[in-house]
């Protein structure tokens, strides 16, 4: 299957270096709806974040479960969930911004292409965060709750593989099709 996708790819990458600007044709309705679903995308992350950023800061005001759970990883989760939520605001508004039918292909491919890069670098770094916290957070759960460190973790374990087999595909196909051309 990716073989075929990739000869796909490569097909469309010649025609496209074989023709001059002026030929190549956007295909706006298609690009226009891969715009949509990723706004919705961006916009979920952004809201999920920042309620689960307001929640972990309501816990650490109130001080919740503070052996198990210390003020300062309850600090450290809220600080990096709303630097998350900010990120995705920033990426929403940046993506809203691009008008499909007015940009020539060579600009809507640049300005795609910085998309996806600040798209994963936020994930990376939102991953290496979440690495961070869990790495300070796993020793103390051993220590308080067996039980649920063995839960915490194959949880993580499902929520990494969820993420690479189920949003990571749907983020490359939506980019796709962000910048299909007319055949």
């Amino acid at each position: 299957m990716q073989l075929d996708e990739l000869k796909k790819s490569m097909s469309t990458l010649e025609q496209v270096l074989a023709k001059t600007n002026t030929d190549i044709k956007i295909n706006v309705s298609a690009s226009k709806t891969a715009q949509t679903k990723i706004l919705k995308k961006f916009r979920k992350a952004y809201t999920s974040l920042l309620l689960v950023a307001i929640i972990f800061v309501a816990a650490a005001i109130y001080n919740i479960n503070p052996i198990s759970f210390p003020l300062y990883l309850k600090i450290y989760l809220s600080s990096f969930l709303a630097i998350g939520a900010i990120w995705y605001i920033y990426l929403y508004r940046k993506l809203k911004s691009i008008n499909i039918a007015v940009l020539s292909p060579k600009q809507l491919f640049s300005k795609t292409a910085t998309i996806k890069l600040l798209t994963l670098s936020g994930e990376i770094f939102i991953g290496m965060c979440l690495v961070f916290f869990f790495a300070l957070l796993l020793p103390s759960v051993w220590t308080f709750h067996r039980i649920g460190f063995w839960i915490m973790t194959i949880g993580l374990i499902l929520g990494i593989v969820y993420s690479i087999f189920h949003y990571w595909p749907q983020y490359i196909n939506l980019f796709r099709d962000f910048n299909s051309i007319k055949e």
